[in-house]
């Protein structure tokens, strides 16, 4: 599994009050017979709150992901690069979540969604209301409210066995208070951008009472002469 670019200049999570806890990530060399792991230490600030071990090399910092849902802190986390689990914040408490799985789908980065809602008056002196996310919503003149999560995470990874591409997943976040996330492929086969973070690589907007969409950078492979696509699989090109 290849390690994610940094790429500047594009959308990004948002820091400070929004996400007060991050991960840092210190790789412990093992003998060559089997893979290095990593100590994933938990920081609320500049406070240790606790650490994990993970039993993969790479991606320990973009598998950490922590959100707030009603007033109280919860992280996904990969302790098995096969799985996805719930923790609690800040005392790192495992509550539920993926077992360990020879054939599970292997997260590489996870996503809450943050936003806050905004307000401005038209020329009619109606009141227009939308949600701004992340880094967008740190700069926004107009917003009101408390920063809120989605009750939906994304995460992107792979099967073993699967091309190297970095397919995009969902989980619903309504039973997290009660340790249970449900991960679905409501987006089908879908390949994210190569690249790209998963706050790059999706973008949300909600208007008034329309419904919430997302804007998804995927990745295609095309053929120059006919500009049809190609499967990813058979490498035939698709009508």
């Amino acid at each position: 599994m290849s390690e994610p670019l940094v790429l500047q200049g594009y959308p990004r999570k948002a820091g400070g009050d929004a996400r007060p806890f991050h991960a840092h990530e210190r790789v412990h060399e093992r003998d060559s017979s089997s893979w290095n792991v990593a100590t994933i230490r938990i920081f609320r600030g500049k406070e240790q709150v606790g650490a994990y071990e993970r039993n993969y090399p790479s991606f320990g910092k973009e598998t950490f992901e922590p959100f707030e849902r009603n007033g109280k802190w919860y992280a996904l986390y990969s302790p098995d690069y096969t799985c996805t689990r719930v923790m609690t914040l800040p005392d790192c408490r495992d509550i539920g979540g993926e077992e360990p799985h020879s054939n599970g789908f292997c997260p590489v980065e996870l996503y809450v969604p943050r936003y806050r809602v905004t307000r401005y008056q038209r020329s009619d002196k109606s009141v227009s209301e939308s949600w701004a996310f992340e880094s967008n919503a740190e700069t926004a003149r107009d917003a009101v409210g408390p920063w809120q999560a989605l009750d939906t995470a994304f995460v992107s990874g792979c099967f073993w066995g699967d091309d190297s591409s970095w397919k995009l997943q969902a989980f619903d976040l309504s039973g997290v208070e009660e340790g249970i996330i449900c991960r679905d492929e409501r987006f089908g086969y879908l390949a994210i951008t190569d690249g790209f973070p998963l706050a790059a690589a999706l973008r949300f907007e909600k208007f008034e009472s329309n419904p919430l969409r997302a804007y998804i950078a995927r990745q295609e492979t095309r053929d120059i002469a006919t500009g049809k696509r190609v499967h990813h699989y058979t490498e035939e090109l698709e009508d």
